[in-house]
């Protein structure tokens, strides 16, 4: 039996060997941190439990690649591999169920028509042009010039420090434009 004084370290290394039992008090101690952090996008179209699934997917990647060495603690180390996780299955579900805004449908163009690829069934093409559109017409209505230049680079999968070369700004300007975007898009989601 383990000693629940154990430091997250030394659980994270133990867990990392194997240890099932160490690995047990480790995602009862971070569970509530992935809950916590997928709550922080709430609205979205992607199920809770399912952003707190793929925050426990970080998590793991945190025990796998954790280095004690480096000395950061394992907390704060695991808070940053769920949050992107979440991030990342964010963009994915804006990617593929929306069919991509930067590839399926020019936020430019007015006439993109039927230009929606990989859509066979009629039904769904409806469902694509129609969540499009939503978002299109959130974006168009809701966001400045600076947040639609900021969400058009990120949706294309450029870092906030590429963005921020871009626009010739801060990597903070960025940040704090992502953060109003999400905020923007999150009370009307």
């Amino acid at each position: 039996m383990l000693n629940n004084n154990l430091s997250d370290e030394q659980l994270a290394l133990l867990a990392s060997q194997g240890n099932d039992e160490a690995m047990a008090l480790l995602v009862a101690r971070v569970t509530p941190l992935a809950k916590a952090k997928a709550a922080g996008y709430g609205n979205l179209r992607i199920a809770q439990d399912d952003l707190i699934q793929e925050g426990m997917l970080g998590f793991l990647d945190a025990v796998r690649s954790f280095d004690a060495d480096k000395g950061v603690p394992f907390k704060a180390y695991a808070a940053t591999c769920i949050n992107n996780r979440i991030l990342s299955a964010i963009r994915e579900s804006l990617n593929s169920k929306n069919i991509v805004l930067s590839n399926a449908v020019s936020l430019d163009d007015e006439d993109n028509g039927n230009k929606i690829t990989g859509v066979s069934d009629p039904a769904d093409i409806f469902s694509v042009n129609e969540s499009v559109e939503f978002i299109r017409n959130l974006i168009e209505e809701e966001l400045s010039d600076f947040e639609k230049d900021v969400i058009k680079r990120w949706l294309s999968k450029k870092s906030y420090s590429e963005i921020a070369d871009e626009l010739s700004c801060s990597g903070k300007a960025v940040d704090n434009a992502m953060q109003r975007i999400r905020k923007k898009l999150r009370s009307k989601v």
